[in-house]
């Protein structure tokens, strides 16, 4: 692992409820990115042997919901954790404080697993006020920002966001809502409901992160690979040569959301990481849950 330079960036997650089957080699991911941080605010203990690069703020649900409430100005009264989805745009105006000394902030999910970061967010692609992973909608799985009161306080300038954010209803707000202040008027009818300012249009680069339809593989079909690696800080996938993937979103496998009705492959097994004790280096990530290379 290269020398880290100073963490310019900061993501935030939240996760309410026992760590997912995944967490071990989700925090590797993180440890290889040494100049990206994370702050998880959740209401579990730091996993062991938790990255230097990524903080745990560990807060139970209810203060969790009374310090947004207190952050934001709005009564916050939902019982679903899965509503903080909607909180993201507004995650840098709630924890301003962790904020200071990085240029950009950004959200994402847990779900996921990282390539090397840096070496697809040149500065060059970071010289934006956003940058997201989705040509056509702001990724709530990753979307980094920078940080500036004009983008710390973006979310604000959405009509009713109050409502929209107190509401207990899932509302897009992260994706659809969000997205129009940075995308013309046109394309998804989520995205005409709402009449708001124009920011600028951003970064909107897919990235092939996500298998879920209408989403297209690299070679514009929805073949998606069936099996990703990850070694030494670098993801590639099946079929795809020596290229580098910014990050695997593990949605397809780990959520029934997303499946048709079906149940989605990692609820069926008795255990998704298959990886001996120790830090992994090297290892495959596939319906049939997170192994070895070699396995």
């Amino acid at each position: 692992m290269d020398q880290p330079a100073a963490p310019t960036i900061l993501i935030m997650l939240t996760w309410f409820g026992a760590w997912p089957g995944w967490i071990r080699p989700f925090m590797e991911s993180c440890r290889w990115n040494p100049s990206v941080d994370w702050l998880i605010v959740t209401d579990q203990p730091a996993p062991p042997d938790t990255p230097p690069n990524v903080r745990i703020r560990a807060i139970g649900f209810p203060d969790y919901r009374s310090l947004i409430s207190s952050r934001l100005g709005v009564a916050i009264e939902w019982t679903e954790a899965y509503k903080l989805c909607d909180l993201k745009p507004a995650l840098a105006h709630v924890h301003a404080a962790e904020l200071a000394g990085y240029k950009m902030w950004g959200f994402g999910d847990l779900d996921v697993i990282y390539g090397d970061i840096r070496r697809i967010y040149t500065p060059n692609a970071l010289a934006r006020d956003l940058v997201t992973t989705h040509e056509d909608v702001v990724a709530g799985h990753l979307t980094l920002l920078r940080n500036t009161p004009r983008m710390t306080q973006a979310f604000m300038r959405i009509p009713g966001w109050r409502g929209l954010l107190a509401n207990p209803r899932h509302e897009s707000f992260d994706e659809q809502v969000f997205s129009r202040l940075f995308l013309p008027l046109r394309g998804r009818q989520a995205l005409r409901r709402l009449t708001t300012p124009y920011l600028g249009g951003g970064l909107f680069v897919e990235r092939f992160s996500t298998a879920i339809p209408p989403r297209r593989w690299i070679d514009g079909t929805q073949d998606w690979p069936t099996r990703w690696f990850w070694r030494d800080g670098r993801l590639t996938a099946d079929g795809a040569g020596d290229r580098d993937f910014l990050y695997l979103h593990l949605s397809h496998w780990q959520s029934d959301r997303w499946t048709r009705g079906a149940r989605a492959p990692w609820k069926l097994l008795d255990r998704i990481d298959r990886l001996p004790p120790g830090r992994p280096t090297a290892f495959q990530i596939g319906a049939d849950g997170i192994a070895p290379i070699d396995a």
